[in-house]
């Protein structure tokens, strides 16, 4: 079965790893601490990266952050290298990674895959 696009991040990002940051923050994006995580419910940062109060919230968050305008239309590869830069992350990598989790392709706009997540 395909993970969601939310769910394939946060794969990527170690959430299911029992222990993780992502996973102690209730934080399955690894969002951090800032105006946005505060007004979608994180009480505190680690401290940068942004502490939910529970997995649900974490995820409305993630998916808040997708749905807003700095990601609207963009690729699967445009949106990712945005979310998980190179200059922090190995992309292209995480980019095919989340793509074979979800069933995706790096050109499929990320809007259509949110309203399944």
């Amino acid at each position: 079965m395909n993970l969601t696009f939310l769910q394939a991040i946060a794969r990527e990002e170690g959430f299911y790893v029992t222990g993780s940051r992502p996973n102690r923050n209730n934080n399955p994006g690894d969002i951090e601490m800032g105006r946005f995580a505060a007004a979608h419910g994180a009480t505190e940062g680690d401290p940068r990266f942004a502490i939910f109060p529970d997995v649900a919230t974490g995820f409305a968050a993630m998916k808040a952050l997708f749905k807003g305008p700095s990601y609207a239309g963009l690729t699967v590869a445009q949106a990712l290298n945005k979310w998980a830069p190179p200059a922090e992350n190995q992309t292209n990598s995480y980019i095919a990674n989340v793509c074979l989790w979800c069933g995706c392709k790096p050109t499929d706009i990320i809007d259509s895959l949110l309203e399944a997540s």
